[in-house]
């Protein structure tokens, strides 16, 4: 946990692509819109920069924790009494399109070196499907060690997400966001208005850059589809994914991990 910051007292954690960055977005505009003080004080969407300006906003720190995305199951910690004490939101994304995502990132975009194909990917130890479905069971059994844990999901940010953001926010300890906050949030961070700010590089920050200049897969707004992993894995690789997560998965979080089907 050193490279993270340890003063923070909520922590937004995710497996890699689950939607973090637009979180993010949406939660620093509704923090600049409701406490009056410019986004781009938040240096490369440091939240905890808001904290600096104003005391009464909470310490917010996005984190992946662990480094999970570059771990494989035996290699994940079980120790989570770094959050003892400290709120914890847990981001969840139906894990065949967080998988595809994440391909894609280790392909197209920089410090990720992958290269083999979607498929292979799809079967690895690192940093695939069973280092996330590993890392979520993890945070199942130990979700009551944080003082307060907060579970959302990216499918549940896409249907109502202003409603989503405002329990987010609530659940930090933010004052309820006015109608109005929350409409400029989200109308801020919508997918279109956030690949416009990522192609002209709004924010000046990596998080939200193109990996590769011109290749929309390399982008962080990549597609924003639910379900949108039935463009790229065939029925058999579907198949493959659905049985490990139903083999390995705790049951209850098993339809957030498949939440695609529920949305068909």
């Amino acid at each position: 946990m050193t490279t993270v910051d340890a003063h923070g007292e909520v922590y937004v954690l995710s497996f890699p692509k689950c939607g973090r960055t637009w979180l993010r977005v949406l939660m620093a505009k509704a923090v600049s819109e409701a406490r009056g003080i410019p986004m781009e004080i938040c240096r490369d969407l440091d939240l905890t920069e808001f904290s600096r300006i104003d005391s009464a906003v909470p310490r917010i720190v996005f984190w992946h924790d662990d480094r999970v995305g570059w771990r494989t199951p035996a290699e994940l910690s079980q120790d989570k009494s770094f959050y003892r004490d400290r709120k914890v939101v847990l981001l969840l994304r139906d894990i065949r399109d967080t998988t595809v995502s994440y391909y894609f990132q280790r392909t197209r975009r920089k410090g990720n070196p992958y290269t083999g194909r979607l498929g292979d990917f799809l079967s690895e130890e690192e940093g695939s499907v069973r280092t996330c479905l590993a890392w979520w069971n993890i945070w199942h059994a130990r979700q009551n060690v944080p003082a307060s844990f907060l579970l959302t999901s990216y499918e549940r940010l896409t249907a109502d997400t202003a409603g989503e953001l405002s329990r987010v926010l609530d659940f930090c300890g933010l004052p309820p966001a006015a109608e109005e906050t929350l409409r400029a949030s989200v109308a801020f961070a919508d997918f279109k208005a956030m690949r416009t700010m990522e192609i002209s590089d709004a924010l000046a920050t990596e998080r939200l850059r193109p990996g590769v200049p011109g290749d929309p897969e390399s982008y962080k707004t990549r597609r924003g589809v639910i379900g949108g992993f039935r463009d790229y894995l065939t029925v058999e690789q579907i198949d493959y994914v659905n049985d490990i997560v139903h083999r390995n998965l705790m049951p209850q979080w098993r339809p957030a991990a498949l939440a695609a089907d529920a949305a068909r």
